[in-house]
């Protein structure tokens, strides 16, 4: 395949700007949740945070985020979602956007240090909170603590 086929693959792919719950195999399964007409996925789910959008599931972080409780992939008809695939980390890497961020901008925030039960956000000195993707599990809570929207997802 050519530079320019992958791009353009890359381009029209239907899973290319969406945050997953981490219970899937393939994310062509999703293609299936098309037939669901129960959407349990999104009932169980005891944070609310599963949207459904172009018929997936994906994950909203606005407000709150992943617990990994598996209410999700118990209640999967399709078995699109299922406890077999459980994943350790979201499909997302979280990034803090410094200009965004009141503590790099000389705020004391810890707001997102607070809420996060991997410790995966460090601060370098006393302002400036960067993201250890070895320990984050893209769970998505620093997101809606944040007062900024300083932090940002990356699809991966």
């Amino acid at each position: 395949m050519d530079r320019r086929s992958f791009f353009r693959r890359v381009k029209t792919s239907p899973f290319k700007s969406y945050i997953f719950p981490p219970y899937y195999d393939k994310k062509e399964d999703f293609l299936k949740c098309a037939e669901c007409k129960t959407k349990d996925c999104l009932s169980a789910c005891n944070e609310k945070i599963i949207q459904i959008i172009d018929e997936k599931p994906v994950l909203d972080f606005s407000k709150t985020g992943c617990t990994f409780c598996d209410e999700c992939a118990e209640a999967c008809t399709k078995q699109v979602l299922s406890i077999i695939y459980k994943k350790e980390k979201i499909n997302a890497e979280m990034i803090i956007n410094p200009q965004k961020c009141i503590a790099w901008n000389q705020t004391i925030c810890f707001s997102c240090q607070d809420i996060c039960e991997e410790y995966a956000i460090i601060y370098k000195g006393m302002l400036n909170p960067v993201i250890d993707l070895e320990k984050c599990t893209a769970c998505g809570f620093c997101i809606g603590v944040c007062p900024t929207e300083a932090i940002e997802t990356k699809i991966i």
